[in-house]
């Protein structure tokens, strides 16, 4: 497990460049006040930045953007993010990534429209869909970057994430959980980092492995 360096502001700074970030804070708080979609603490707690976004969030939308430090996401890339959620780690990457498509699975439909309506508001198109992963069907054959947050990750969810990964897509799972996974076609790398709140935070990447004969 490899340790990488974590600043909030330098990853920001770094991915963010059209400064959309805070507008979807923005957003998300309004969406917040209506249905539960990130904790009272998150939206609440933290300090205030200099452009009005709150520091918990920012951290969030950073920890989303740390893994993409260390992959190469192609140009007109095909995304897949389960259980969206409030949007982390799927909109920071949406609003800074060159993306073809994007899907989104969130099974709650008071969520899934909620997103709907975040994206339409920062002008970004996703495709939603309110179902659980297993009844997911997909539309595109595979694809290019796929990512999971704080979700169990059993046998079956990761054997049908790798059958959606295309040939050289990486799949991203943050969580702190151990990973069960031994298998010689692909490369796992894990990361740590340190944040104030957890000083072992941790992501793990997947890619298929190519050898040559």
């Amino acid at each position: 497990m490899t340790e990488i360096p974590y600043n909030p502001d330098e990853i920001i700074a770094k991915f963010d460049k059209e400064k959309l970030l805070p507008i979807y804070f923005n957003l998300l708080l309004k969406e917040n006040e209506k249905i539960y979609l990130v904790s009272r603490e998150t939206a609440t707690g933290g300090f205030i930045n200099s452009d009005g976004s709150p520091q918990n969030l920012k951290e969030l939308a950073a920890e989303s953007l740390l893994p993409l430090t260390k992959i190469e996401i192609i140009k007109d890339a095909r995304y897949l993010d389960i259980g969206s959620g409030g949007g982390f780690p799927s909109i920071p990457i949406i609003l800074t990534q060159n993306l073809i498509n994007a899907s989104l699975i969130e099974r709650t439909q008071k969520k899934a429209a909620a997103l709907r309506r975040m994206l339409l508001a920062l002008k970004k198109r996703a495709d939603i869909h309110p179902v659980s992963f297993e009844d997911f069907k997909s539309e595109e054959s595979s694809f290019d970057l796929i990512t999971l947050r704080l979700v169990k990750l059993t046998k079956p969810i990761l054997s049908r994430i790798l059958s959606l990964l295309n040939h050289k897509g990486t799949f991203i799972y943050y969580s702190d959980s151990d990973l069960e996974f031994d298998d010689k076609n692909y490369k796992i790398d894990e990361y740590i980092f340190s944040t104030t709140s957890n000083p072992s935070n941790r992501y793990t990447i997947i890619k298929r492995e190519f050898k040559t004969l």
